[in-house]
């Protein structure tokens, strides 16, 4: 049971990062434009690139974290080091966002954990199904 609502876990923070990068760029548009709309126009060409990179960066790792989903399902423990990576930079990112910019960016820490959690429930599970390791005897 613990290793299915981890996997679920895993699955809706994968989702939930693809996801986010939609949400990210569409404010571009909306709101960011207007707000830097002072500057020189190269300026807001160059931000509206680094924008929009973060939002495809999003949607990279929420892809990349799908695909480790599948593999891990399949058995294939080695693509969880995906999901810690990308678990460690959300919760930095979103530490150093919520202390600079706001409480918002606390959402990223939440996606870390989730995603963090997820992995060790589910490469603990894969251990105690796999029994203990033997080594083999030195020579």
């Amino acid at each position: 049971m613990k290793r299915k609502v981890s996997s679920l876990v895993f699955l809706l923070t994968a989702i939930s990062i693809a996801l986010g990068a939609f949400g990210h760029g569409s404010q571009w548009p909306k709101h960011v434009r207007a707000d830097v709309a002072g500057l020189a126009p190269d300026t807001i060409r160059l931000l509206a690139l680094v924008w929009y990179w973060v939002s495809g960066t999003m949607l990279v790792f929420g892809l990349l974290l799908l695909w480790a989903w599948w593999r891990m399902r399949q058995g294939d423990r080695s693509p969880a080091f995906l999901a810690w990576l990308v678990g460690a930079f959300y919760c930095v990112e979103g530490i150093l966002g919520a202390a600079y910019l706001g409480p918002f960016f606390l959402m990223f820490v939440v996606q870390a954990v989730a995603l963090c959690a997820s992995v060790w429930v589910l490469s603990r599970a894969a251990d105690a199904r796999s029994g203990p390791r033997v080594c083999p005897p030195s020579a």
